[in-house]
């Protein structure tokens, strides 16, 4: 699990299909039950997207994380259409 501290935080969107929501929403609930922790949608979805990038980096960047843009990303299609 990220450590980021008190660090700000903005909306970050997406489309996401009805069943990885549920999938997710029952995993969060599972942790909290499991562990009593106060674990947290916004943690998970936080933990698998740094987890998942470091991934990619490693497969595909040598390791390094890719250098940080503000240049928006083109849309990509619609979930479900």
């Amino acid at each position: 699990m990220t450590d980021l501290g008190n660090e700000q935080k903005t909306r970050f969107s997406t489309q996401v299909s009805p069943a990885v929501q549920a999938r997710v929403r029952a995993t969060v609930r599972g942790v909290v039950a499991a562990t009593g922790t106060d674990y947290s949608l916004a943690q998970l979805v936080e933990d698998a997207l740094m987890a998942y990038c470091a991934r990619l980096e490693e497969q595909y960047h040598f390791g390094s994380p890719w250098p940080l843009s503000d240049r928006p990303l083109r849309p990509g299609p619609r979930v479900g259409g």
